[in-house]
């Protein structure tokens, strides 16, 4: 038995325990903060001893799991964690994961949702579960189409600054439907208000009569990975169902799933 910092006996087994506890205490302060933090404001906000959270932190720099600043005296995330984030990733399926997400959407609002990613400027739909409604659209799982026509590719072309937009369709924007975005001009002041409100709308801009609504899901970097969207038929899409329903339930969704990706929303 020995005596922790307040006197208590404690077994050395417990000690173990404590340290392991600290030390992820650590990286997980680290991660919460974009700037470095020096060895007083970790200790001070873990309220631990600057003596044991000085020997975790010279253990973590040691793995490369924390990154010491000798010129301000300060941490960061070492490349380690990066490497096992970026590995943890790769395992993930968004088609998988997603499904017990769409499928909830789908239940709650019953229209059909869908996940997919834009790659180089197009929108590849992964997964998709269907309504039971009478009236629904033709299955997209696999359909290649442009980024800028889509609200799920609007929605990832949003977290791109305007300069990436104007290299990525620097060939200018072909349209699919009448009211497709006929200028890079015109889609930059689209991006612009979906970074305001947070979510895309496709108003008969892939598909004559439909209308989507879709939101991004971000990773570890802060950067849209995928996205999350619903479709349905024009007449099942008013602006307030749209407003007050279907965008705050695909925005809570969305979140959940960046956090399955890594995201912190202090990026």
């Amino acid at each position: 038995m020995i005596n922790d910092a307040n006197g208590i006996k404690r077994a050395k087994t417990d000690y173990k325990v404590f340290a392991v506890s600290n030390t992820i205490a650590i990286l997980e302060l680290l991660g919460e903060y974009e700037h470095e933090l020096t060895l007083s404001e970790i200790s001070d906000r873990l309220s631990l001893t600057k003596s044991n959270t000085s020997k975790l932190l010279a253990t973590l720099e040691h793995f490369d799991y924390v990154e010491y600043n000798r010129n301000n005296d300060s941490f960061t995330l070492g490349v380690k964690t990066f490497q096992i984030a970026q590995t943890y990733i790769k395992k993930l399926n968004i088609a998988e994961i997603s499904y017990p997400y769409l499928k909830e959407i789908t239940d709650i609002l019953d229209e059909s949702s869908y996940v997919g990613i834009v790659d180089n400027g197009t929108v590849v739909y992964l997964n998709m579960v269907d309504t039971s409604k009478p009236i629904r659209l033709k299955p997209r799982v696999g359909h290649i189409g442009h980024a800028y026509a889509t609200a799920i590719g609007k929605a990832q072309l949003a977290k791109l600054d305007n300069q990436e937009i104007e290299i990525l369709f620097r060939d200018g924007l072909q349209p699919v439907t009448e009211n497709t975005v006929k200028s890079i001009t015109d889609l930059i002041k689209e991006l612009d208000l979906i970074r305001e409100i947070g979510y895309a709308i496709d108003n008969e801009e892939f598909e004559q009569d439909v209308v989507c609504v879709a939101v991004p899901i971000m990773d570890f970097m802060g950067k849209a990975t995928a996205g999350i969207g619903v479709s349905a038929p024009k007449v099942r899409m008013s602006n307030d169902r749209i407003v007050n329903e279907i965008a705050p339930l695909l925005i809570k969704k969305a979140m959940q799933l960046s956090f399955k990706f890594g995201y912190s929303e202090s990026k």
